[in-house]
């Protein structure tokens, strides 16, 4: 039979050893604890720019008498970037200037999230004519609180003629491996000289609405009367790229002033 003093230790060992297990057991059930805790605060961007639905984005054009606003477009880019395309037309039978595009982010409750003003690249947009505009919304941690973007256009009118008018004209287009190319020449049929030309063509998805913009080069920017020069667009094919279903081109271009003999 075991002695008194040797029971005595074997229940003081076993009690000791309880005791220690219950305090480990309860360190980690208090670490775990915390952790979970400091993982649900912590903010989730990545979370909130899944639940983030672009396609739903509500756009309301603020046009102007003789001046419109017109298929705008919001899609995120290959990067989860918010990009918002669209294009201005002149309606009316004058010349405006001045341009510059306003847009405001808004939430649910109309509050405004941010704003922005865009001017445009071109002094002179023509009659019929359309002008592209394209702006990044970078700030992900705001795009779930994003429920419309509202678009305005302010201007100038110009109440003068243009002597030059350049036209583009397409000649062919084609598929070479993983590029499109489109080839055509630009004309002047005024009869003034034009400086500042600049070429724009602009990719359109099957509702119209603005998924690009690529500006092509051209080797001269001046132009005399019944002059013409060729250009190439070659455009790569990627995953960069939003799809497309046809394109239109505009050309922008100031009168040469005219410096007395």
């Amino acid at each position: 039979m075991m002695s008194a003093s040797l029971v005595k230790k074997v229940i003081k060992f076993i009690i000791f050893f309880i005791v220690s297990s219950a305090l480990i057991t309860s360190l980690s059930c208090s670490q775990g604890s915390s952790s979970v805790s400091d993982q649900e605060a912590a903010p989730d961007s990545q979370g909130s720019l899944y639940l983030f639905d672009y396609e739903n984005i509500l756009i309301k054009n603020t046009s102007s008498i003789g001046i419109e606003v017109k298929n705008c477009n919001a899609y995120l880019d290959i990067f989860g970037e918010l990009v918002f395309f669209g294009e201005v037309e002149n309606t009316s039978g004058n010349l405006k200037t001045d341009l510059e595009i306003t847009l405001d982010f808004l939430d649910r409750e109309g509050n405004q999230i941010c704003s922005s003003t865009i001017p445009a690249s071109v002094n002179y947009l023509r009659r019929k004519a359309r002008y592209p505009f394209h702006y990044y919304f970078t700030e992900k941690e705001r795009y779930i609180d994003l429920y419309a973007i509202r678009t305005g256009v302010n201007y100038s009118e110009y109440n003068k003629s243009l002597e030059g008018n350049p036209i583009v004209e397409v000649e062919n287009y084609f598929y070479d491996d993983d590029r499109m190319v489109v080839e055509g020449r630009v004309i002047n049929i005024g009869r003034g000289q034009i400086k500042g030309l600049k070429l724009l063509c602009t990719f359109y998805d099957r509702r119209d609405r603005v998924v690009f913009v690529k500006q092509c080069y051209l080797s001269r920017e001046r132009m005399m009367p019944m002059e013409e020069q060729e250009f190439e667009l070659s455009l790569l094919m990627d995953q960069y790229l939003k799809e497309f279903t046809h394109y239109r081109f505009e050309v922008f271009f100031e009168d040469e002033i005219k410096v007395p003999a």
